[in-house]
């Protein structure tokens, strides 16, 4: 049993709620310093100040979830199905044996219902599928899934560097006094801002794709 396997769906959930908060905070931290200190409007000093502590716990909140979720991830998903060309390889067939069954079904319905009759049951019906068409199409999502591998490592190491941002604003934001003399420390703090926005939307969005292809609340 992996570590927190059991809890992986709930887990799974909290941390991409978090990773929305976190994404949301710190876009909203580094558009008010933008639009504020950035000009020399240093009013709402604390409402700023809160909202940098709180982006800062939420990244460091779903640094920790993703952690306890990584070795999941590490087994059930990327070594039994990321990494898994095989596996790949059956789960595209199933899945376009599925949905052409499906069509097939709906196309017929549709048929029997524009004549007045009641359609057959078809679910018995297995279509034919194209050898070349199947094996492009699982050819498709092995190399996907190989750059979403890619991703989720770099992202890993770009989330940490976020977090790091994310805590030297924090830090800077709740010893600074602004004032109109010190106006040009406030576009380095705004420049620090964004890099921990724009790293925080990199990985949700890395993030969910992984989710996409393959998610441990699904096992």
């Amino acid at each position: 049993m992996l570590l927190f396997e059991k809890y992986a769906s709930e887990l799974l959930t909290l941390h991409a709620i978090l990773a929305f908060l976190t994404v949301a905070l710190s876009t909203h931290l580094a558009v008010w310093l933008g639009r504020n200190y950035c000009r020399g409007r240093f009013a709402k000093r604390r409402a700023i100040v809160r909202f940098s502590v709180l982006s800062l716990v939420a990244y460091a909140l779903t640094m920790v979830l993703g952690l306890a979720l990584y070795p999941t991830y590490r087994v059930r998903v990327r070594a039994e199905f990321l990494e898994n060309p095989s596996r790949i390889h059956r789960s595209t067939e199933v899945e376009m044996l599925a949905r052409a069954r499906a069509l097939e079904q709906d196309r017929q319905a549709r048929r029997y219902r524009s004549a007045g009759s009641k359609a057959p049951d078809l679910g018995a019906q297995v279509p034919k599928l194209s050898p070349d068409e199947l094996r492009a199409a699982a050819e498709a999502k092995v190399q996907h899934a190989a750059k979403l591998v890619r991703w989720f490592d770099v992202k890993e190491h770009w989330a940490l560097l976020g977090l790091l941002l994310s805590f030297v604003v924090c830090g800077i934001l709740l010893q600074w006094k602004p004032d109109k003399s010190s106006k040009s420390i406030a576009k380095p703090v705004t420049a620090l801002a964004f890099g921990a926005a724009g790293i925080a939307w990199a990985a949700a969005l890395i993030g969910l794709a992984t989710a996409a292809a393959r998610s441990v609340a699904a096992l």
